[in-house]
């Protein structure tokens, strides 16, 4: 393993129950030696991606501002922030969106509704494979070679059991899914919560990613399921709407055109 793989293993370290670590748990952890560990977390905060706290490090000043530069460049969430605010809005309900990263499913985005209790996972968190409605309708998404690998990987991991027993088992599920368009998932990522996810997709890329609504049980029990499953399925695609958009040349007769020196300027012209 490169030391570039190694260093990117000291980030990988920290969590919301290990916000500090001290250069020695460092070298437990990764099982290298002390001199090596200290080696890495004084280059990581020479180049500003720890912080040094009396000789405890946690993730320092480079991560903030790269996080920052992704939410204002990112098309997708310039894309989503208005559907997903309308979405809230019109449902009293928190949003959430989500994309897959090679086997990983992450939070990139939130809205808070008026039940604020409903959404306690938010930007950043990594969500459950093979559990939850926004990563269920992402991996539906995946073309029979991905999925096959995926089910090669993680088959015998107890929350694709809870579903699927065998492949075709896994293959027949999935293909419902993709055919329904959307999932519904009742507490499958927290207790008393319900995700309704729909896929954001473009028309020459497929899924880029999943939106999902997130209530509590009780307000299930109220509403019809199905009708919000459409709400979020029109949402999503408002995103794709928006998102094909931004990714749009100017038309010719549309963009400015810039004066060359050889033609006269407006006041010249008069």
């Amino acid at each position: 393993m490169s030391k570039f793989a190694r260093m990117i293993e000291v980030l990988d370290l920290f969590s919301t129950a290990h916000i500090t670590l001290s250069a020695e748990e460092v070298a437990e952890r990764l099982q290298i030696s002390r001199p090596t560990a200290f080696r890495y977390v004084r280059e990581l905060t020479a180049a500003g991606f720890l912080a040094n706290t009396s000789g405890r490090y946690e993730l320092g000043p480079r991560v903030i501002t790269l996080d920052y530069l992704i939410r204002e460049t990112d098309p997708l969430l310039r894309a989503a922030e208005g559907p997903m605010q309308q979405l809230a809005a019109e449902t009293s309900h928190g949003v959430i969106l989500c994309r897959m990263y090679n086997d990983a499913i992450i939070n990139v985005h939130k809205e808070t509704g008026y039940d604020r209790r409903a959404v306690s996972f938010g930007r950043g968190r990594e969500m459950p494979l093979f559990r939850g409605a926004g990563s269920k309708v992402l991996v539906a998404a995946q073309n029979a070679r991905r999925l096959r690998r995926l089910h090669d990987l993680y088959g015998n991991h107890p929350d694709v059991q809870a579903f699927a027993p065998n492949w075709p088992a896994f293959r027949h599920y999935f293909a419902q899914i993709r055919q329904d368009g959307y999932f519904v998932s009742v507490e499958e990522v927290e207790p008393n919560t319900v995700g309704i996810a729909a896929p954001v997709s473009l028309p020459e890329t497929g899924v880029v990613a999943s939106l999902s609504l997130i209530l509590t049980r009780q307000r299930l029990e109220q509403v019809n399921p199905d009708g919000l499953a459409q709400l979020v399925s029109r949402r999503a695609r408002a995103i794709g709407g928006a998102l094909l958009a931004l990714s749009l040349p100017v038309p010719a007769e549309s963009a400015p055109v810039a004066p060359t020196n050889d033609a006269p300027t407006t006041e010249a012209a008069h």
